[in-house]
């Protein structure tokens, strides 16, 4: 029994314990930021009764209550384990750990460690295995809160198994009050995006990765929420894989789509299980659509707005992580047409804006003012009005959902009326540079025609000069002639 004491006291829990006789069982745990509610609840399972021998090793003090116990030196307490039925018995020394002897004259089992190197840890996994044996002597306690505490007193003696919803399973004695610090183990999830869709056109496919790190010692479901704003539309999952394998829907996995802008994804308290320290990735697509938010402004503007896409998980009924968000920008850059001279607003120029030589469609929001990039829904429906060209009306036009990072044409293909299309009728538009958010494009009036090279009109200036002379020279001979 001395050796059994010794050996549970020093080695016979997973996580770190303090103290001995059985008060008070405390657990401290602490979490990280991730975490935004938690409900961890322990059950203990009393295994081992236990008789202190000189129960005057266990002090009480008399201010806060708190009991303890002398780990070394001569007043360590003197302690003999036993169980009280044939079952509870038979289970132990099922384990291989464990020998048990029967009193002659009691319902007592004692029991004792077959080897003294046998660590705490594997006391632990053998008595999870059977601890359905010992339910008659189980309850729980919780903590409610992140990085909070959970408190059981009124503890007998004992050798007790503690078990909790995040898949902790420690073994300790309460020979005095006990206070175990923990970081509890939760899943975590990260969402990311390419850099390249951090800014992105109307009508993009934006690819994102949701990537859960399941610790060891999960051992419930994993629900995953995925949540966008309404510029957003969800398309589909690529695939959901543990960087090794991929998982399979309907039976590694289940997916539910509340809507266009919400979707969960569910992994079973089995393919937890199965994949207990591993990282699962969930990759998959949404559309930025016609009612995405458009900010004429850069990625690193203060007061940029951004079309939101936030994923959270929730672990059993355990806890809920903090929301993760990831940003995707779209743009918007007006133009002007002005005359030359005189900076007025000119009305009947005509431009398309083009993509790698591709006039693109667009939506006209506003009459002669306000276009959008049409999505490929409404390219595709032919009832829906798309232009290729916008024609000036004497007012400032605005271009919204191009992507910040793609250069544009903006060209020019029929100047106002009495005007000449400039020498380069192309303008470029990259939406995320500043002098490009704002473009004034000028026109000026017609010139003299050029000459052709030849005589041009100098034969007929010649022509007109010598009939002039001619008939000044009859009139002057018809005046002589007279007189």
């Amino acid at each position: 029994m001395k050796k059994l004491f010794a050996l549970m006291l020093a080695l016979a829990m997973v996580l770190v314990a303090t103290g001995a006789f059985a008060a008070k069982i405390t657990i401290n745990s602490t979490a990280g930021d991730d975490v935004q509610a938690d409900t961890t609840v322990y059950t203990y399972y009393k295994i081992l009764d236990a008789d202190i021998e000189n129960p005057t090793a266990v002090t009480v003090d008399p201010d806060s209550g708190e009991s303890t116990a002398a780990t070394e030196g001569d007043n360590v307490p003197r302690v003999s384990y036993y169980v009280t039925t044939q079952a509870k018995a038979t289970a132990l020394e099922e384990t291989g750990l464990f020998t048990v002897t029967k009193d002659a004259t009691a319902d007592k089992w004692y029991v004792a460690l077959k080897d003294d190197s046998t660590t705490g840890a594997d006391i632990a996994t053998a008595l999870n295995a059977i601890k359905t044996v010992f339910a008659d002597a189980s309850d729980t306690f919780a903590q409610t809160a992140p990085g909070g505490t959970a408190v059981k007193d009124g503890l007998a003696p004992g050798y007790y198994l503690i078990t909790s919803t995040l898949g902790d399973v420690l073994a300790v004695q309460t020979l005095a009050d006990i206070t175990i610090n923990t970081k509890n183990d939760y899943p975590t999830v990260d969402k990311t995006i390419p850099e390249t869709d951090k800014s992105a056109q109307i009508g993009d496919t934006i690819t994102y990765t949701i990537t859960v790190d399941v610790p060891d010692s999960a051992v419930d479901q994993i629900v995953v929420t995925d949540t966008m704003t309404s510029g957003l539309t969800f398309k589909s999952i690529t695939s959901v894989e543990n960087g090794t394998d991929a998982l399979v829907a309907d039976t590694d996995y289940t997916f539910a789509k509340a809507n266009d802008q919400s979707f969960t994804v569910t992994l079973s308290a089995t393919t937890v299980t199965a994949n207990k320290g591993k990282t699962i990735s969930i990759i998959y697509t949404a559309v930025l659509n016609k009612n995405a938010v458009v900010d004429a402004a850069d990625d690193t503007d203060a007061d940029a707005t951004s079309n939101d896409n936030t994923v959270k998980i929730n672990y059993g009924n355990h806890f809920e992580s903090k929301p993760v968000t990831v940003e995707t920008d779209t743009q918007k850059f007006t133009f002007d047409k002005v005359d030359g001279a005189d900076q007025k607003k000119l009305p009947g120029a005509i431009f398309e804006l083009r993509l790698n030589d591709t006039a693109l469609n667009l939506i006209e929001v506003t009459a002669g003012e306000v276009y959008r990039i049409a999505t490929a829904e409404e390219i595709a429906d032919d009832s829906i009005a798309k232009v290729t060209q916008m024609t000036t009306t004497g007012k400032v036009i605005t271009v919204n959902g191009v992507d910040g990072d793609v250069t544009y044409q903006l060209v020019e293909t029929q100047a106002p009326t009495g005007y000449n299309l400039p020498d380069d009728p192309t303008t470029v538009i990259k939406p995320a540079t500043d002098n490009t958010l704002e473009v004034t494009i000028e026109n000026n009036k017609g010139t003299v025609l050029p000459s052709t090279g030849g005589m041009g009109t100098t034969i007929f200036y010649v022509v007109g000069g010598l009939l002039i002379i001619g008939a000044a020279i009859v009139l002057v001979a018809r005046r002589k002639a007279h007189e």
